[in-house]
């Protein structure tokens, strides 16, 4: 299986120096959501592709190639998020999340949800990393320091959720969008989680 990575470059605020250096190595293509292309241009990105419905974005100016997605069933973003999976991309790492209206930030969520592909999708924040988890995967496991906290969400009801190597444990419980998976803490190892549902992990 060919392993392939796409930045999609969202039209939320501008991302710092850093995190553009730490998220765009090599080989991966960066795509523009509507507006997200100017921007990521603006910051001296090469962009493939812009994507959407161009109702953020001067169209007529732009010089790049272009990819109109009408379905106004679906956001900008997810409509993105499924163009990316056609084209076969199996890693969509998102930057340009931050800032924006409660209804754009509670939208990304609903998107990480309701796309039923097991792709994997990594958000970049300034400060922190969502991880969506899919049923599908094997048990995912990630290194978390000792006493650095993080968050799970089930984006979907759980039935089995399972959480070791961290300070509070689950053992095949139920788990559905609650506070409980709040503040969890690291204990200096690779925490392990595996889940019948859909779940995001906060670093």
């Amino acid at each position: 299986m060919r392993y392939m990575t796409a930045i999609l470059w969202c039209n939320g605020e501008i991302p710092s120096d850093d995190l553009i250096k730490r998220v765009l190595t090599e080989g991966k293509e960066v795509f523009g959501v509507d507006g997200g292309a100017e921007i990521a241009i603006s910051a001296g990105i090469k962009v493939q592709k812009v994507l959407g419905d161009f109702d953020s974005i001067n169209i007529d100016k732009w010089r790049g190639e272009r990819e109109y997605l009408p379905d106004q069933n679906i956001s900008d973003f997810g409509k993105s998020i499924k163009y990316l999976i056609k084209k076969e991309y199996t890693e969509i790492e998102v930057l340009g999340i931050e800032g924006g209206s409660p209804e754009h930030f509670l939208g990304v969520w609903a998107v990480l949800a309701e796309i039923e592909d097991s792709v994997k999708i990594i958000l970049h924040h300034e400060k922190r990393t969502t991880y969506r988890i899919h049923p599908d995967y094997d048990d995912t496991e990630i290194f978390v320091e000792d006493g650095k906290e993080f968050s799970i969400f089930a984006l979907t009801p759980c039935n089995n959720i399972t959480l070791t190597g961290a300070k509070w444990n689950m053992d095949n419980e139920k788990l559905s969008l609650s506070s409980r998976g709040l503040h969890n803490q690291g204990t200096g190892k690779s925490i392990s989680i595996k889940a019948d549902g859909i779940v995001v992990l906060i670093i």
